[in-house]
């Protein structure tokens, strides 16, 4: 282990009472936004473990990134947010805009075969980090990530089988592994995102009903 890596799992060790207290913060201040806004939603949460730290810093050191300390981490709190159209994840998009102002910066992950993903990550923000309750988490960041139900159940299910540690993958054989993944791909081009698209028309379609019926 390098001198770096150790420096940093070291430091993680020191404040990881402090993110854990942290995720719950911004789980509450994201289900209020959640609920207030009427969404149909399932959230979740996670942090990091000193494996999957340890894991992390070693693959984007692989890529080229170095990280230094434990606050170059974006992610170490981790919080889903699945949604079922769309429609609802831009509308919430929006208001965590309006919420968090400059404290968020935004990225979208897409995959080769259409899974697609909005990463924010965000923290408390400059105003709400002067409040007493919030000040020691002051520069703490979450990466919030907003996906879709069907999206979601897909990189779950291929997640497990083709890439976690001790899954299926590193039972199989090359070929045996390959097809797989071909089938995990073929479920996503030719079914989820068409029936992704099917089910956001329905939605919509059941919205402009209610609004004529009123």
């Amino acid at each position: 282990m390098s001198k770096t890596i150790h420096t940093i799992l070291a430091e993680y060790k020191t404040t990881h009472s402090l993110y854990s207290d942290f995720c719950p913060i911004m789980f509450n201040l994201l289900e209020d936004m959640l609920k207030k806004g009427k969404y149909k939603y399932h959230i979740n949460t996670r942090i990091k473990d000193v494996l999957s730290l340890h894991e992390k810093i070693e693959r984007k050191k692989s890529n080229g990134v170095h990280y230094k300390h434990i606050h170059d981490i974006d992610d170490i709190v981790g919080i889903r947010i699945v949604f079922y159209t769309e429609a609802d994840r831009k509308r919430f998009l929006r208001a965590m805009h309006r919420e968090f102002t400059s404290a968020m910066t935004i990225e979208k992950a897409k995959g080769p075969h259409g899974y697609s993903s909005i990463h924010a990550i965000t923290s408390l923000g400059e105003k709400r980090s002067e409040l007493s309750e919030y000040k020691r988490f002051k520069g703490l960041k979450c990466e919030i990530q907003l996906t879709l139900i069907l999206d979601h159940a897909w990189a779950e299910v291929e997640h497990d089988i083709l890439y976690k540690a001790g899954g299926v993958a590193n039972k199989l054989d090359p070929k045996h592994y390959e097809s797989l993944k071909t089938r995990m791909e073929k479920v996503m081009s030719q079914y989820i995102k068409q029936a992704s698209s099917e089910l956001e028309s329905i939605v919509q379609e059941i919205k402009r009903i209610k609004i004529i019926k009123k």
